[in-house]
């Protein structure tokens, strides 16, 4: 099959008005990103992005002092039917409390909770569109649950924590994975369990933030 490109000086935006515009397309039917664009720019700007934030009626959940089994302090949940999340950062902060240097932060694909997750996120919790587009996440972020399947997640240490600050304030610890990049794929009807290993002395309390994008796409 022969395929036919178009390459030429990066021009001023025409306005639609002003007659048609060439435009480059990708095997996938989108917008070719061009080396002058942003990173993550056509993403973005197809309302295809979110970001999982906080507001100050956030209740951090503490963390446990040992390797969790089944109860996860927060859980990401794709309600979506078709559209898998393709995460760029995800992370947890101190909300409270103190904490003694060290920590870690945990992550665990599952099918199934104990109860069913359905409604609203956990108060204080929101996903909202990175470029406030209209286009909205059927997400649900929920503290709290406990895994039904597997019966024995695999958790995979994500993030830790390397400062020695212990000072109470928010986000005085920081759990972060930054540079994701698309590497951690959370399919329809599927949750990912967060959790934070740390002492319990100074009861900390974290809660959640996270970055990634929705689309279709087969999975193998």
């Amino acid at each position: 099959m022969l395929a036919e490109g178009l390459v030429r000086r990066f021009p001023a935006i025409k306005a639609l008005s002003e007659g048609t515009v060439g435009m480059r397309l990708t095997g996938l039917l989108s917008l070719a990103t061009a080396q002058v664009e942003a990173n993550a720019h056509e993403r973005a700007r197809a309302g295809r992005t979110f970001i999982l934030g906080n507001s100050a009626a956030i209740t951090g959940i503490g963390g446990v002092a040992t390797m969790p089994t089944t109860a996860a302090q927060w859980s990401i949940w794709n309600n979506d039917s078709q559209k898998s999340y393709f995460f760029e950062e995800i992370g947890m902060y101190l909300t409270s409390g103190t904490l003694t240097p060290g920590c870690m932060l945990l992550a665990a694909f599952v099918t199934s909770y104990t109860a069913v997750v359905t409604g609203s996120s956990t108060a204080g919790i929101s996903v909202t569109s990175s470029s406030n587009s209209a286009v909205a996440s059927r997400a649900i972020v929920k503290s709290s649950l406990t895994t039904n399947t597997p019966a024995y997640p695999n958790w995979y240490p994500l993030a830790f924590d390397p400062s020695p600050n212990t000072t109470a304030f928010a986000s005085s610890v920081l759990l972060e994975h930054r540079n994701i990049a698309g590497g951690i794929v959370l399919p329809p009807q599927q949750g990912l369990s967060l959790a934070v290993v740390a002492a319990t002395t100074g009861t900390p309390l974290f809660a959640p933030f996270a970055r990634w994008y929705e689309m279709e796409t087969d999975l193998e």
